[in-house]
């Protein structure tokens, strides 16, 4: 059963071909060994992009963003299946790979970004609902599994043991990249809604710089009116911050699921803390910060997660 559109068998092809660095198509049509580097190809993509499917279905416009993305990264999967490319270091190796697969897959969130958000609660809950069913379809521990357990045991059909095998380490790659994907995410949602944020009059620098003071009132006016401004002030951060965690809500749920709740938590609290005081720029990196904490204890120990079954 093939699996992969005709443009993607187009693309598997192209990449066979580019990758003999001055072969022509008609060479490459007549030239048995490319022609069975070709089908090795079609056969692994193929078989893979089956792997990335959730009930008998292919995941979003037919996998196409995983696919695309993997073919990008792995390219010509002939000298792994063949064991000409031998991986010596896993750990390096996993962590190069899925570094260029959240790369790849990045851009892609720019589409679930409201380019302005006249209200937070309504334009913002619309935009994370849309980003976390993206998410869920195009991303599965299953699928890395699969992909895993033909690299690893060099074979395009592996067995449901051998897929077994490699959830663990599939499940480590699935998470480092959710999370990468949902805090950029968050961090890019966050800097969209500053106009918001500054419109309400709720903290200085994240609005543009302006100091706290501003926001309360000038400093000739009488400590009855600051007092009233600083409460209307307090009031309006309380609001957002309320407003904030309810559209946030999916991510918060999603995170938890996969047993990082504390990290929601933590990128909450540190825009919480920084919107009265900070600008953007700061709040991303105290958010970055947190986000590779996570990212390190979660890919840590995979290459004892990669040989948990021993090959027999």
């Amino acid at each position: 059963m093939i699996t992969l559109t005709r443009e993607e068998q187009k693309s598997v092809v192209k990449m066979v071909i580019e990758s003999h660095q001055g072969i022509t198509l008609s060479e490459a049509k007549t030239n048995e060994d490319i022609r069975e580097e070709m089908k090795l190809n079609l056969e692994f993509y193929n078989s893979l992009k089956e792997g990335f499917t959730r009930e008998g279905k292919t995941t979003l416009d037919e996998a196409a963003d995983m696919f695309g993305t993997v073919l990008s990264v792995l390219g010509n999967i002939k000298d792994y299946l063949t064991g000409l490319k031998v991986i010596k270091n896993i750990t390096a190796w996993v962590q190069e790979l899925i570094q260029k697969l959240s790369e790849k897959l990045g851009p892609q969130i720019d589409k679930f970004i409201p380019q302005k958000i006249q209200d937070l609660a309504k334009d913002g809950v619309t935009a994370v609902e849309k980003f976390i069913k993206w998410l869920y379809n195009t991303l599965s521990y299953k699928g890395f599994a699969k992909l895993f357990a033909m690299i690893r045991y060099k074979t395009i059909k592996p067995s449901d043991e051998q897929k077994q095998c490699m959830e663990l380490a599939a499940k480590k790659v699935y998470k480092w990249i959710l999370i990468t994907l949902v805090v950029a995410f968050v961090i890019k949602l966050l800097i969209t809604a500053i106009p918001i944020i500054a419109s309400a009059g709720v903290g200085g620098a994240i609005a543009g710089k302006a100091s706290v003071g501003a926001v309360a009132g000038k400093a000739s006016v009488g400590a009855a009116a600051k007092k009233a401004s600083a409460g209307a002030v307090a009031e309006k951060v309380a609001a957002f911050k309320t407003t904030l965690k309810v559209v946030l809500k999916p991510v918060d749920k999603i995170l938890t699921k996969i047993g990082h709740g504390s990290l929601f938590m933590g990128m909450y609290s540190t825009i919480s803390a920084g919107v009265k005081t900070k600008d953007a720029h700061e709040i991303s990196n105290d958010i970055k910060t947190i986000e590779q904490k996570t990212k390190d204890k979660e890919i840590d120990g995979f290459k004892d997660a990669w040989n948990y079954c021993p090959i027999k």
